[in-house]
C-alpha cells in the first residue's frame, strides 16, 4: 500500500467522522443558505463517497490517475474544513461539523503535502 493511499484513507476516517458529526447535530437544517433538503445531502454525499472510494482504489493499485483525483479530494476537503471553520469564527459559535473540520483541514494538508512530493524528480 503505498504512502499516498494511507493518506487518502486517512483523510476518508475523517470526512467520516465529519459527517457523523454533521448528522447527529443539525447541519442540514443549519445550513447556511436555508434547510438543505434531505435528497440534496444524501446525493452529494453519496456522489463524495463514491469519489473517495474511486480515488482510494486506484491509489492502492498505483494508478497514476490516483494523483490528479488525490489533489481534487484534498483540495474539496480542505475547502469543507476552512469553510465550516470560517462560519464558526464569523458566528463566534459552534457551526455542526466544526469539531471535525480540523481533523479534514490536517489530513488535506497532509495528503497535498505527500502529493507534492510524489510529484517532486528528486
Amino acid at each position: 500500500m503505498s504512502e499516498i493511499s494511507v493518506i487518502v484513507f486517512g483523510l476518508i476516517l475523517a470526512l467520516l467522522a465529519h459527517l457523523f458529526e454533521e448528522v447527529h447535530t443539525g447541519f442540514r437544517k443549519n445550513f447556511p443558505i436555508g434547510e438543505m433538503p434531505k435528497p440534496v445531502f444524501v446525493g452529494i454525499n453519496l456522489t463524495l463517497y463514491t469519489f473517495c472510494f474511486v480515488t482510494l482504489l486506484l491509489a492502492w493499485l498505483g494508478h497514476p490517475l490516483a494523483i490528479p483525483l488525490g489533489w481534487v479530494f484534498a483540495l474539496i476537503m480542505l475547502v469543507n474544513g476552512v469553510g465550516h471553520s470560517g462560519i464558526m469564527a464569523y458566528r463566534r459559535a459552534y457551526f455542526p461539523g466544526g469539531i471535525t473540520a480540523f481533523l479534514l483541514v490536517a489530513s488535506s494538508i497532509y495528503l497535498i503535502h505527500s502529493l507534492l512530493r510524489a510529484g517532486d524528480p528528486r
